[in-house]
C-alpha cells in the first residue's frame, strides 16, 4: 500500500500537470483517508479478538496442565504457578492500562483487555493465596480477601463492568469470612455486614459513583436480598421483613431514576417477602395464597390501567397537548 506521504505527492503532481483539479485532489484524498481509517478500524478489532481468544487459550491451557497433574504437584510448585499466572495477568494488565489520567469516558479495546487481565489475576491471586493456606481453616476467607483487594485496586485503576462484577463476588464473601472464621462472630453479624456492603452499592449508584447503573443496582439488590434471606433471627420475620425494605427502597430509588432493574429488583423483592410472610402466618395455608395471588392480579391491572389511560385519552382528543395529557 503507498504511504500517506507518496499519495499526497503522487496526487499534487497530477493537479499540477493540469490532469487533476484542487477540488478533485481534495475528494481522492478524503476517500483514501476514510478507506485508511476503515482499515485500521477493522485491523484493531481482529487484534482485540486475537488477545482474548490468546488470553482464553493461555489460561484454559494452564488450566488443563494444571488439572493434569495438580495433584502431583507439591503445594510450594502449586502456589508458585498460580502467583507466576497471577502475576504476569496483572502485569500485563497494568502495562495495558498505562497510568490513568482522570475519568475516562469510554474504554478503548487496551482498556477492555487491561479490565479482563485485572479481573483474570485478581481470581488467579486469590488461587494461590488460598492454595499456600490449604491446611487453614480460614484459607478461603484469606484467598477471598486477597481477591478482594485486587479486584478493587484494579477497578479503581480502571472502571469498568467487569471489575464491579468480581468486586461483588469478593468482598460479601471476604467480610463475610473474616467475621465469622477470623473473629468468631454470630452469622448474624456477617449477614448485617453483607447487608450494610449492600445499602453501600445502592448509595454508590445512585450518586453516579460506579460505571454502569444498571449492574451497580443489580449488584446492590442481589446482595442485600441474598443477606436478608440469610439472616435467622427468631424465625423468618426479619428476613421477610428487611427483603420487605429493600424492595421499598428500590421503589424509591425508581421514582427519582428510571432504571428497569429497581423496579423489577423490587418487584422480586416484595414478592419473596410477601410469599414468605404469608407462608408463616397461615401455616401454608392454600386460602392465603391465593389470597395473595388475587391482590397481585388487582395491584397489576390497576397499575396497567392507570398506565394505559393517558394513551386512551391523548387518543381520543388530538386537541389535548402532550405535557397536559
Amino acid at each position: 500500500m503507498v504511504s500517506d506521504g507518496k499519495a499526497e505527492a503522487a496526487i499534487g503532481r497530477l493537479v499540477a500537470d493540469g490532469v487533476l483539479t484542487r477540488d478533485q485532489a481534495d475528494a481522492v484524498l478524503a476517500a483514501l483517508a476514510v478507506e485508511r481509517a476503515a482499515a485500521t478500524a477493522r485491523g484493531k478489532v481482529l487484534a482485540e479478538i486475537a488477545a482474548y481468544v490468546g488470553a482464553g487459550l493461555v489460561f484454559g491451557g494452564i488450566a488443563l496442565v494444571a488439572a493434569s497433574s495438580w495433584d502431583a504437584l507439591d503445594r510450594p510448585v502449586r502456589v508458585g504457578v498460580l502467583a507466576v499466572v497471577a502475576a504476569g495477568l496483572l502485569l500485563g494488565g497494568v502495562v495495558l492500562a498505562g497510568v490513568p489520567s482522570g475519568r475516562r469516558s469510554a474504554l478503548s479495546a487496551r482498556d477492555r483487555l487491561a479490565a479482563v487481565l485485572f479481573a483474570l489475576g485478581s481470581v488467579a491471586l486469590a488461587g494461590s493465596v488460598g492454595t499456600a493456606l490449604d491446611a487453614a481453616d480460614a484459607a478461603w476467607v484469606f484467598a477471598c480477601a486477597a481477591g478482594a483487594v485486587i479486584a478493587a485496586l484494579g477497578y479503581l485503576a480502571l472502571p469498568s463492568v467487569l471489575g464491579m462484577l468480581v468486586c461483588a463476588c469478593f468482598v460479601p464473601a471476604a467480610v463475610a469470612g473474616m467475621l465469622t472464621e477470623v473473629f468468631g462472630l454470630d452469622d448474624t453479624w456477617a449477614c448485617v455486614a453483607v447487608l450494610l456492603l449492600g445499602a453501600g452499592w445502592f448509595a454508590l449508584t445512585r450518586i453516579g459513583a460506579l460505571v454502569d447503573i444498571r449492574v451497580g443496582y443489580l449488584i446492590a439488590i442481589v446482595t442485600s436480598v441474598a443477606a436478608a434471606q440469610s439472616l435467622d433471627i427468631d424465625g423468618r420475620t426479619w428476613a421477610y421483613g428487611i427483603t420487605a425494605v429493600i424492595a421499598v427502597v428500590c421503589f424509591a430509588l425508581y421514582a427519582t431514576q428510571r432504571s428497569a432493574v429497581l423496579v423489577i429488583g423490587g418487584g422480586v423483592a416484595i414478592a419473596v417477602a410477601a410469599g414468605e410472610a404469608v407462608s408463616e402466618w397461615t401455616g401454608d395455608s392454600l386460602g392465603a395464597a391465593a389470597v395473595v395471588v388475587a391482590i397481585g392480579a388487582i395491584t397489576l391491572a390497576v397499575g396497567a390501567f392507570r398506565l394505559a389511560r393517558p394513551r386512551r385519552e391523548k387518543e381520543a382528543d388530538p386537541a389535548v397537548p402532550v405535557s397536559q395529557a
